[in-house]
C-alpha cells in the first residue's frame, strides 16, 4: 500500500517536470561515446537490441515462473492478537519469481554469448479484514533480488568467461526509514569479474528534478533510480541510462573491453526489474 501511494505521487509529480536524465559527469561525457539503444521497449517477440555498431541476436527468453504461498500464522505477537479483537487476522505470504534469457552480441568483428537469470523472493505479512472498504493489506518483511549473467567472449585470444552479479536485499528489521517519504534501507551489490579483473556496478539515483519553470524540487519517496555506473580500476568506463535507454562507453578502451561493457549494459537494460522496490509487483 505504501509503495503504491509513493509510485502514484512520483508519476504525478514527474509528469509536471522536464525529462529526468542521468547526471553524466562532464569530464566523462567529453571522453565517451553516447549510444541510443533501440529495441528495449515495445514488442518483445523476436526482440533485438542495437546501438552504435553493436547488435544482438534475437533475445530468447525462457518461461517466467511465479509462485505464491499464503498460510495462517499460529504464533502471534501481542499486537497481532490485539488486531483479532477488531476482526483482523494475519497470514504469512511467500512470493517467488524467476526468469531467464540469452542472446549473442556482436560489433561486426567480435562477439559474445550471454546467458542471464533473474530471481526474486519475498516474505510478506498480510492483514486480512472482513471490512470490504479496507480489504487485505500486505507488508514486506524481507526480500532478495538476484540478477546474474555469464558472458562468454567468442574470440581467439580471450576465452575467459565473465560473471555478472547484481543483488538487492531488504530486511524490515534493519530498515532505518521512519517517515512516509523516506526510502527504505536496502543492501546493494554489483560487479562483473573474470577472476582477474573486476568491474563494479553502482546504481545512480536522482533526488531532485527541474520543473518546467526551472525550479529544482525534491522527489517524493526518496531518490529515483536512473541508471548504473560501471567502474574499472576506480575510473568510470561506462554509464547505463535506464530512463532514456542510452549507453555511454569510454573512448580509450580496446575493442575487447568495449564488447564486455556493452554485454553488461545490454543485460542491465534487458532485465525485468530495474528499481526492485517499485517494480517487484510487476515482475
Amino acid at each position: 500500500m505504501r509503495n503504491l501511494f509513493l509510485i502514484i505521487l512520483v508519476l504525478v509529480f514527474t509528469g509536471s517536470c522536464t525529462t529526468v536524465k542521468v547526471a553524466v559527469p562532464g569530464a566523462f561525457s567529453e571522453a565517451a561515446t553516447k549510444m541510443k539503444v533501440k529495441g528495449v521497449n515495445g514488442w518483445t517477440v523476436n526482440q533485438r537490441l542495437s546501438f552504435g555498431n553493436y547488435k544482438t541476436s534475437v533475445v530468447k527468453r525462457g518461461w517466467d515462473f511465479t509462485s505464491t504461498v499464503q498460510y495462517t500464522r499460529f504464533n502471534l505477537k501481542p499486537e497481532e492478537m490485539l488486531l483479532r479483537v477488531f476482526e483482523i487476522d494475519t497470514d504469512n505470504r511467500r512470493n517467488n519469481q524467476r526468469g531467464k534469457f540469452q542472446f549473442l552480441l556482436e560489433d561486426g568483428n567480435l562477439a559474445a554469448d550471454i546467458f542471464a537469470t533473474e530471481k526474486f523472493s519475498e516474505k510478506q505479512l498480510v492483514y486480512k479484514s472482513n471490512n470490504p472498504f479496507i480489504g487485505d493489506v500486505s507488508r514486506t518483511d524481507r526480500y532478495e533480488y538476484a540478477f546474474s549473467a555469464a558472458i562468454l567472449p567468442l574470440t581467439a585470444t580471450d576465452h575467459d568467461p565473465w560473471s555478472l552479479v547484481l543483488v538487492n536485499r531488504y530486511d524490515a528489521k534493519k530498515d532505518t526509514a521512519r517517515g512516509l517519504f523516506d526510502r527504505r534501507y536496502v543492501e546493494e551489490e554489483g560487479y562483473v569479474t573474470n577472476g582477474k579483473e573486476t568491474i563494479t556496478i553502482q546504481p545512480l539515483r536522482l533526488d531532485k528534478v527541474t520543473t518546467r519553470n526551472g525550479k529544482d524540487t525534491k522527489i517524493f519517496g526518496g531518490k529515483m533510480l536512473t541508471g548504473y555506473e560501471l567502474r574499472w580500476d576506480d575510473g568510470v568506463v561506462a554509464i547505463v541510462d535506464i530512463l532514456d535507454n542510452t549507453i555511454w562507453l569510454a573512448n580509450d578502451l580496446d575493442a575487447k573491453d568495449k564488447l564486455i561493457l556493452s554485454s553488461v549494459s545490454s543485460c542491465i537494460l534487458l532485465k525485468r526489474m530495474q528499481d526492485v522496490e517499485k517494480d517487484k509487483d510487476d515482475f
